[in-house]
């Protein structure tokens, strides 16, 4: 099953406005989702769909399809 999968070499919180991921409100299903800003974020595997709109809206390049 292909999913979204964050790389949290990659992710830094701190680089989006208030330490929330900018990815977040791209994902139509909220499969990613933050417990605390300027935490990595997470992926709900349970609500991926793999639209890669996520990957298409990570300025940090950190979602990738897998």
């Amino acid at each position: 099953m292909t999913l979204a999968v964050i790389d949290p070499e990659r992710c830094r919180p701190e680089a989006c406005e208030g330490g929330r991921c900018a990815v977040r409100p791209h994902c139509p299903t909220r499969a990613i989702w933050q417990e605390e800003p300027y935490e990595v974020p997470a992926t709900d595997p349970q609500r991926c769909r793999a639209c890669s709109k996520c990957v298409a809206a990570c300025p940090l390049r950190a979602i990738r399809l897998s």
